[in-house]
């Protein structure tokens, strides 16, 4: 059965990652731009993950990373939002992942899906467009493709567009009460960024709605 592709919130949220490998690090830098705090625990962990931490710790960056070097003690799992299991030991991957299923904590055990709660999908990303895409775990070459795919569909600056589009929300709302003119109006500011190469001011919306709301008597 598919996967339903729920879009979440992760920013200042509490995630786990047992395991400090190559692995590890690949799901710490897909995380980042997404703002969680990362607690990392393993006995072993990579001067990647290191140089990693100290950049993020030191540069004000989006996520904070926390370094714990030692053993997984199920006690780590207190008080979190979810939870990565990327260890080279898989039987304490899934006694990580039974704990935090009786848990109620989404849980990651990465490469097994039937240990997991939740997956990750290959991710594009521009701005705040964001398209995840999966296949169930049964062919990462398909979903590698349709991501080079999706990749080259969206037009550069879109995700700037859709900043601006969203900026303007109030703006337009303020001014124009009736819900379906709106509508039409947001559809119009769409239409007119992209002809207007990804931009939009407060002359230009203005004068839309001045003529939507015209139009529509």
């Amino acid at each position: 059965m598919a996967y339903f592709p729920f879009f979440v919130d992760i920013e200042n949220q509490d995630c786990l990652i047992a395991g400090g490998g190559a692995v590890a690090l690949r799901k710490v830098e897909v995380l980042l731009p997404y703002g969680p705090r990362i607690t990392v625990v393993s006995p072993e962990i990579g001067p990647e993950m290191e140089a990693l931490a100290n950049g993020r710790e030191t540069g004000g960056q989006e996520a904070e990373i926390i370094l714990k070097r030692r053993p997984f003690s199920m006690e780590d799992l207190d008080g979190r939002d979810f939870v990565i299991a990327a260890t080279d030991n898989e039987e304490l991957n899934h006694r990580i992942s039974e704990a935090c299923k009786a848990q109620r904590i989404p849980v990651n055990v990465v490469d097994v899906k039937e240990e997991c709660s939740f997956i990750f999908p290959s991710i594009v990303r521009e701005g705040d467009i964001v398209v995840g895409i999966s296949s169930g775990g049964k062919s990462p070459t398909v979903t590698q493709y349709l991501k080079s795919q999706v990749r080259q569909g969206i037009p550069k600056g879109y995700g700037k567009l859709v900043d601006q589009l969203g900026s303007y929300r109030d703006f337009v709302k303020e001014r124009v009460p009736d819900v379906d003119c709106r509508a039409v109006i947001f559809r119009r500011m769409a239409d007119l960024g992209r002809e207007n190469g990804c931009r939009l001011d407060d002359s230009l919306v203005e004068g839309l709605i001045k003529q939507v709301t015209e139009e529509r008597g």
